[in-house]
């Protein structure tokens, strides 16, 4: 099945197809690949509004994910703020499409009931080395 990424911002440009052939490498990774995941890639406007209807926080984040019903085939849908997104990760020099894949993972782990919000630093732990091993294992292949 695989990922369908939909760009609605005018901010930052990216390789939508790479992004997309990235996410689907790790959907594979992770052996979830016949799920369907929903990315929508947004501007720091648009998710605060997300943030602020679902969580009650009025001011923009880098990813917010939505679990969907796995048992028909879909993983979920993630929405993702190229603006934050480029600004959480210009410092490690990140490209925007590899902050893009780099913040998804974190979301696709959430899907798959990871966490790293109140739970103990050994749980969070493995969460955030999950995501470093998936984010250096793609960006090891040549999509």
């Amino acid at each position: 099945m695989g990922v369908s990424i939909v760009d609605e911002q005018d901010r930052h440009s990216f390789d939508l197809q790479y992004l997309a052939a990235a996410v689907n490498q790790v959907l594979e990774l992770l052996e979830v690949g016949d799920l369907i995941l929903e990315i929508t890639i947004v501007d720091d406007v648009r998710i605060s509004q997300f943030n602020y209807k679902y969580f009650g926080r009025d001011q923009p984040t880098n990813v917010i994910s939505f679990p969907q019903d796995q048992d028909h085939g879909l993983l979920g849908d993630v929405v993702i703020s190229t603006e934050t997104v480029v600004r959480e990760t210009a410092a490690q020099g990140y490209t925007v499409e590899e902050g893009l894949l780099y913040y998804t993972i974190h979301a696709i782990l959430h899907l798959l009931k990871y966490e790293h919000v109140g739970v103990s630093k050994e749980v969070a732990d493995e969460m955030y080395r999950k995501q470093e091993e998936l984010f250096e294992q793609v960006l090891s292949f040549s999509l």
